[in-house]
């Protein structure tokens, strides 16, 4: 029931079997709203594959024993892959720190990240120093005075943050994927909490479907859109052509076959009048009689029979 035949699907395709306007229109709608639906779903799915996730953070807990360090696990188990290897990335620390004295006399310190496989094995290594801004005795006692009320209501503490960039333009390895990292202070640096970042350094199509989606979406979907609808309609020209193409050699077919037919019957009907190809055609009396004095007879001669014969004649 499902099926259709060649026939069929050749009627369907053709233009002479009466489809009207509106139907007409009703199919180039359907087909239309197909082809965006369809193009937003391709888009989405592509924007899903292509564009990989900008951030990913982890808490840091550093530990105060001879060395201040800390070791993050970035994935929940070891054959876990986290990051593009297509794709360029930025490590970061951010700190926030008690704007104390302690901190203030340290000084410069150094910050040493390692980035390590699931073997342990260390894939990048980077070392950057950092200071806690500078502020001078007035510009603190000034900023303590015009947050004095906030800071007896204990709205809000004296702290700074700090953001240490440790790796940049880093990529990862297809066959060693990172998995975690590690941090060492080389100071015991008072830190009420800290955070390492890994940031995807977009660039080319992937910083314009990121940054400008909107944009890019509707180009996208509408170049896509065009090239379909220009598909569709040379595919259904083709089609259409071949239907009346088709529709043509059976109207040819049935009219050669009734003209046989009905030759056949005029010929069928004509040999009916015609007379009988082993017929005898009649001769008249005269020439029966010609045939007779002309022809010689091959009988012997007899005297009593010539007398006859010449009797009969006269």
């Amino acid at each position: 029931m499902l099926s259709l035949t060649r026939t069929q699907l050749t009627n369907v395709l053709s233009a002479r079997t009466g489809l009207s306007l509106a139907v007409r229109t009703i199919l180039a709608g359907a087909a239309v709203a197909t082809i965006i639906i369809s193009t937003t779903v391709l888009y989405g799915v592509f924007y899903k594959l292509y564009v990989p996730q900008l951030l990913h953070s982890a808490p840091v807990y550093l530990q105060y024993s001879a060395n201040t360090t800390a070791l993050i696990n970035f994935v929940p188990s070891s054959n876990y892959k986290f990051l593009s290897t297509s794709q360029a990335y930025s490590v970061s620390l951010d700190l926030d720190v008690p704007t104390s004295e302690t901190n203030r006399d340290l000084g410069a310190f150094m910050v040493d990240l390692e980035l390590r496989d699931r073997r342990g094995h260390v894939i990048h290594h980077s070392s950057r120093p950092s200071i806690l801004p500078y502020e001078s005795q007035l510009v603190r006692t000034l900023r303590t005075l015009v947050r004095s009320i906030p800071l007896a209501l204990g709205l809000t503490d004296e702290r700074t943050h700090l953001r240490v960039h440790l790796v940049d333009d880093v990529y990862d390895k297809h066959f060693s994927p990172v998995t975690s990292a590690w941090i060492a202070l080389s100071k015991p640096l008072q830190v009420y909490n800290a955070q390492i970042i890994i940031r995807a350094q977009f660039s080319g199509l992937r910083y314009w479907m990121y940054y400008w989606r909107v944009p890019t979406a509707l180009v996208f979907i509408v170049m896509a859109v065009i090239w379909q609808i220009v598909l569709t309609v040379v595919a259904w020209s083709v089609l259409e052509a071949y239907a009346n193409r088709s529709n043509t050699a059976e109207t040819n077919v049935v009219g050669s076959e009734s003209g046989t037919s009905a030759a056949v019957e005029r010929k069928a009907s004509g040999s009916l009048l015609q007379p009988s190809f082993f017929a005898q055609p009649e001769h008249s009396d005269s020439e029966d009689d010609r045939v007779e004095q002309t022809v010689p007879d091959s009988t012997p001669f007899h005297p009593l029979r010539r007398r006859t014969s010449t009797r009969s004649v006269i």
